[in-house]
Protein backbone atom coordinates (compact mmCIF):
# COMPACT_ATOMS: atom_id res chain seq x y z
CA UNK A 1 0.00 0.00 0.00
CA UNK A 2 1.24 3.26 -0.92
CA UNK A 3 -0.24 6.59 -0.29
CA UNK A 4 0.86 9.80 -0.92
CA UNK A 5 -0.57 13.85 -0.94
CA UNK A 6 -3.14 14.88 -1.47
CA UNK A 7 -5.40 11.52 -0.04
CA UNK A 8 -2.39 11.74 2.91
CA UNK A 9 -2.72 15.13 3.85
CA UNK A 10 0.10 17.88 2.88
CA UNK A 11 3.50 16.61 3.11
CA UNK A 12 2.96 13.33 4.05
CA UNK A 13 4.07 9.71 1.89
CA UNK A 14 2.94 6.39 3.40
CA UNK A 15 3.59 2.96 2.37
CA UNK A 16 3.29 -0.51 3.82
CA UNK A 17 5.78 -2.86 2.60
CA UNK A 18 6.27 -6.38 3.65
CA UNK A 19 9.56 -8.20 3.22
CA UNK A 20 11.03 -11.33 3.98
CA UNK A 21 14.41 -13.24 4.50
CA UNK A 22 17.69 -11.32 4.74
CA UNK A 23 15.91 -8.10 3.78
CA UNK A 24 13.45 -8.99 6.86
CA UNK A 25 16.13 -9.92 9.63
CA UNK A 26 17.92 -6.76 8.63
CA UNK A 27 15.08 -4.28 8.75
CA UNK A 28 13.69 -5.73 12.09
CA UNK A 29 17.54 -5.08 13.79
CA UNK A 30 16.91 -1.50 12.22
CA UNK A 31 13.63 -1.32 13.91
CA UNK A 32 14.86 -2.38 16.98
CA UNK A 33 17.95 -0.16 16.87
CA UNK A 34 17.70 3.15 15.08
CA UNK A 35 21.31 4.49 16.01
CA UNK A 36 22.27 1.43 13.67
CA UNK A 37 20.49 3.05 10.59
CA UNK A 38 21.54 6.41 11.77
CA UNK A 39 25.78 4.98 11.66
CA UNK A 40 25.20 4.00 8.14
CA UNK A 41 23.97 6.96 7.59
CA UNK A 42 26.18 8.85 8.96
CA UNK A 43 29.21 6.34 7.43
CA UNK A 44 31.86 7.77 4.64
CA UNK A 45 32.18 4.77 3.51
CA UNK A 46 31.75 4.76 -0.61
CA UNK A 47 31.09 8.35 -0.84
CA UNK A 48 32.96 11.14 -2.21
CA UNK A 49 31.80 13.48 -0.35
CA UNK A 50 31.35 13.46 3.50
CA UNK A 51 27.38 13.19 4.77
CA UNK A 52 26.52 16.70 5.14
CA UNK A 53 23.31 16.41 7.29
CA UNK A 54 21.96 16.12 10.82
CA UNK A 55 20.60 12.94 12.07
CA UNK A 56 18.73 12.30 14.68
CA UNK A 57 16.71 8.79 15.46
CA UNK A 58 14.83 7.67 18.55
CA UNK A 59 13.73 4.40 19.07
CA UNK A 60 9.58 4.54 20.02
CA UNK A 61 9.75 1.60 23.88
CA UNK A 62 6.00 2.74 24.25
CA UNK A 63 4.02 1.26 21.41
CA UNK A 64 3.25 -2.27 20.68
CA UNK A 65 5.68 -2.53 17.81
CA UNK A 66 9.06 -1.89 17.59
CA UNK A 67 9.94 1.27 15.94
CA UNK A 68 11.88 4.31 15.86
CA UNK A 69 11.82 7.92 14.28
CA UNK A 70 13.98 9.84 12.38
CA UNK A 71 14.69 13.66 11.68
CA UNK A 72 16.79 14.30 8.98
CA UNK A 73 18.04 17.89 8.57
CA UNK A 74 21.17 19.75 6.67
CA UNK A 75 23.84 20.76 8.85
CA UNK A 76 23.85 24.15 7.56
CA UNK A 77 20.02 24.49 7.99
CA UNK A 78 19.57 25.41 4.52
CA UNK A 79 16.66 23.36 4.17
CA UNK A 80 13.76 22.01 6.62
CA UNK A 81 13.93 19.13 8.04
CA UNK A 82 12.30 16.01 6.89
CA UNK A 83 10.77 13.42 9.57
CA UNK A 84 10.51 10.12 9.01
CA UNK A 85 8.61 6.98 11.77
CA UNK A 86 8.95 3.14 11.12
CA UNK A 87 7.18 0.52 13.08
CA UNK A 88 7.00 -3.14 12.64
CA UNK A 89 5.70 -6.60 13.20
CA UNK A 90 7.02 -9.70 12.44
CA UNK A 91 4.53 -12.87 11.02
CA UNK A 92 6.48 -16.01 10.77
CA UNK A 93 9.02 -14.99 7.68
CA UNK A 94 6.90 -11.91 6.91
CA UNK A 95 7.71 -8.54 8.43
CA UNK A 96 5.06 -5.81 7.51
CA UNK A 97 6.59 -2.55 7.97
CA UNK A 98 4.34 0.77 7.81
CA UNK A 99 6.40 3.85 6.78
CA UNK A 100 5.70 7.46 6.63
CA UNK A 101 7.94 10.50 5.83
CA UNK A 102 6.78 14.08 6.17
CA UNK A 103 7.17 17.92 7.09
CA UNK A 104 5.53 18.01 10.43
CA UNK A 105 7.05 16.00 13.03
CA UNK A 106 4.16 15.20 15.24
CA UNK A 107 1.69 14.30 11.90
CA UNK A 108 4.66 11.94 10.65
CA UNK A 109 4.27 10.16 14.56
CA UNK A 110 0.30 10.12 14.53
CA UNK A 111 -0.10 8.50 11.26
CA UNK A 112 2.65 6.14 11.63
CA UNK A 113 0.80 5.25 15.23
CA UNK A 114 -2.73 5.10 12.71
CA UNK A 115 -1.17 3.44 10.06
CA UNK A 116 0.53 0.96 12.03
CA UNK A 117 -2.63 0.16 14.29
CA UNK A 118 -5.06 -0.44 11.14
CA UNK A 119 -2.64 -2.23 9.45
CA UNK A 120 -0.33 -4.08 11.68
CA UNK A 121 -2.67 -4.50 14.19
CA UNK A 122 -3.18 -3.58 17.80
Amino acid sequence: AFCAPPECGPGLAVSVIRLTGKDADLTEALLKDPERLARGLRSPAGRAKPVKTRITVERLRDDPFPGFTIDLAPSDGGKRSAFGAAFGKREGETLSVVLVIGEAQDAVLATARQVAARELGS
